[in-house]
């Protein structure tokens, strides 16, 4: 203690305090101690935010409270990009705050004025209309701002809140993010990820296990939120071509598929017929359901682009299937659409069976169940030809999707080729069959749709990752002149490629959308259910894999794991736990107290 009998001691305390404050300040580190190292960022992740070129915004939408388990999204969405803006060097700005904060009073009422001159410019008296709905404003500012959000592809969510012991209210949130970058904007859905239902023991029913589902969506945070970051950093978007000539679809069914890929790529469509090659510039292209058959000239051009080391994701239907011929009859013929692409695919390891999967996992379809007063009367029925993909959990492209819709699908069959890895990533449920050439589509068959004997198929593949180096399909076909010809535009006639990847899937629809006279609806969008599927998820997924950064899709792989209490223990331990964490600390501090005080006292009692 003769450290401290003079000032100068002092002064060396304080020295060694500040100086221990002043490290702590610039060597911050924290262990993580969780198996799936959840709190942690990925070295893809910490290289991309050392490098970000100037200042990002980001706007999160969990403002307010919420109950455990948005909490709990709540909490991991702000350890993160905690975590983020530290490794950003503060370039990256977070603010929390309401939907509402995002408009001015100015543009609300702005807003406001312009529904109510509409309402009265159509003859709607506005004071007899607030008398019945005193609240019609706020009301309509709300509906106003919930449309603004979803132009941005920021939906809404309903969530029940019981804030009395018996009555339960509805609140619509918004868990969803937005990043800001000089002049672009990009969302961030937090809460999209796979979800996951349990059965109720008492009623049999299926329920969203929202715990569950929110802990994918969770895993997946990381990857959304560097994945947007590098993509509105992007200086130069990928070009992304739609392959024509053969018949593939160019009118309103493409719809979103354009405005999809507009967003994060440069997308071009590209005649076959007209143009003398595939430009390796493109760092992908699409073969959505053509319906004609391929020229020898045009499969050659194919070939050629991936033995460049272009990339194509195949999305082909070989046989004729279309609902449109069950509207007059109960039952219809598929047939071959005669492609000419089997020896193509064959060569580079895969195979489309002309066959149609029927599933017991499928989606609802309105359909003539019978008829009343000379009427048709439709109902939305189980239709298994609509069978929602299971997405594989093993690779990052499908990792935590959701089911994908698609109609009147193929199944796939992997042949051998050398040097190519094979990964499935869409297959059937463990409820499947399927019907072969000549396939009868009929509406008889919906009848047995419960019968699990019928359907003792499972996990039938539907898409196909093909990576490695593939061999040309022309390597000794191509004729003299095919092989200058292909020189004098690439430079080279290749019969091998660089390592590379394509996707094959057994349905031309997927990435369609369905429309009506009024409006396109997204691709993936169930009617029936009014609901939308991962179909969009899966396209941009798998692109990015292939012409964007693998270190980030990567990020898709991530894992957390969910550590719940047992509910059983929980209710007949309750009183025992609540009598360790509120009583025995009181108890032990009395303790302390008394010990202390006598030791004080035999201490300093004597003088």
């Amino acid at each position: 203690m003769k450290l401290f009998s003079n000032k100068f001691g002092w002064l060396i305390l304080l020295a060694v305090l500040f100086a221990v404050n002043l490290l702590a300040g610039l060597l911050k580190f924290r262990i993580d101690l969780t198996a799936e190292k959840r709190y942690s960022l990925s070295p893809q992740t910490k290289a991309l935010l050392k490098n970000i070129d100037g200042t990002v915004t980001v706007d999160v939408f969990l403002k307010g409270d919420f109950r455990s388990s948005f909490r709990k999204l709540k909490n991991s969405t702000s350890d993160l990009l905690t975590e983020m803006k530290e490794y950003s060097g503060n370039k990256l700005q977070v603010n929390y705050k309401s939907v509402d904060e995002l408009f001015s009073e100015e543009a609300k009422t702005e807003m406001l004025n312009n529904v109510l001159k509409d309402l009265r410019y159509n003859g709607v008296n506005i004071d007899s209309l607030h008398q019945v709905r005193p609240n019609f404003n706020e009301e309509v500012t709300q509906q106003l701002i919930g449309d603004s959000l979803k132009t941005l592809g920021i939906m809404p969510y309903t969530l029940e809140v019981q804030e009395k012991e018996e009555a339960k209210t509805q609140r619509v949130i918004y868990p969803s993010a937005i990043i800001h970058y000089e002049n672009k904007v990009i969302p961030v859905d937090l809460l999209s990820g796979k979800t996951e239902y349990s059965r109720d023991p008492l009623t049999g029913r299926l329920t969203t296990d929202e715990a569950k589902s929110i802990s994918n969506a969770e895993a997946l945070l990381e990857f959304k939120f560097a994945n947007a970051i590098e993509k509105i950093q992007q200086k130069q978007k990928p070009v992304i071509g739609y392959l024509t000539g053969n018949g593939e679809p160019g009118g309103p069914e493409i719809y979103d598929l354009v405005q999809v890929l507009n967003n994060d790529y440069s997308f071009h469509t590209l005649d076959l017929n007209n143009h003398p090659v595939i430009p390796k510039e493109m760092s992908a292209v699409l073969i959505v359901k053509p319906s004609q058959s391929f020229s020898d000239s045009a499969k050659m051009k194919i070939d050629q682009y991936i033995m460049q080391g272009g990339k194509v994701i195949w999305m082909l239907d070989m046989l004729y299937a279309e609902k449109d011929s069950l509207a007059f009859t109960a039952q219809t013929l598929a047939f071959d659409r005669g492609l000419n692409l089997d020896d193509l695919l064959f060569k580079y390891g895969v195979r489309i069976n002309r066959d149609l999967l029927q599933d017991q996992q499928c989606d609802l379809s309105k359909l003539v169940v019978g008829n009343a007063g000379g009427q048709p009367q439709l109902a939305d029925v189980p239709f298994n030809y609509y069978p929602l993909l299971v997405a594989s959990n093993q690779h990052p492209i499908t990792k935590n999707l959701e089911p994908v819709l698609s109609q009147f699908t193929n199944t796939l069959d992997t042949v051998k080729a050398e040097g190519i890895t094979k990964t499935i990533l869409l297959s059937s449920s463990e409820n499947a069959k399927f019907v072969s050439t000549p396939a009868i589509i009929s509406l008889q068959e919906l009848r047995t749709i419960e019968d699990v004997k019928l359907y003792n198929k499972k996990n039938l593949p539907v898409g196909i990752l093909l990576e490695g180096k593939f061999n040309s399909f022309y390597a000794n076909r191509a004729s003299v002149e095919a092989r200058q010809f292909f020189t004098s535009n690439y430079g080279s006639f290749q019969a091998q490629s660089p390592l590379t990847q394509q996707i094959v899937i057994g349905d031309g629809d997927i990435v369609l959308n369905s429309y009506t006279q009024k409006e396109p609806f997204p691709m993936g969008y169930s009617r029936s259910q009014e609901r939308s599927f991962a179909n969009k998820s899966f396209l941009l997924n798998a692109l990015e894999y292939m012409t964007g950064n693998a270190g980030i899709i990567s990020l898709r792989n991530k894992d957390v794991t969910l550590r719940l209490l047992n509910p059983q223990k929980v209710s007949e331990q309750r009183l025992l736990w609540q009598i360790i964490n509120i009583i025995v600390p009181v108890i032990l501090i009395i303790f302390v107290g008394i010990a202390y005080l006598q030791w004080r006292k035999r201490k300093y009692g004597k003088a």
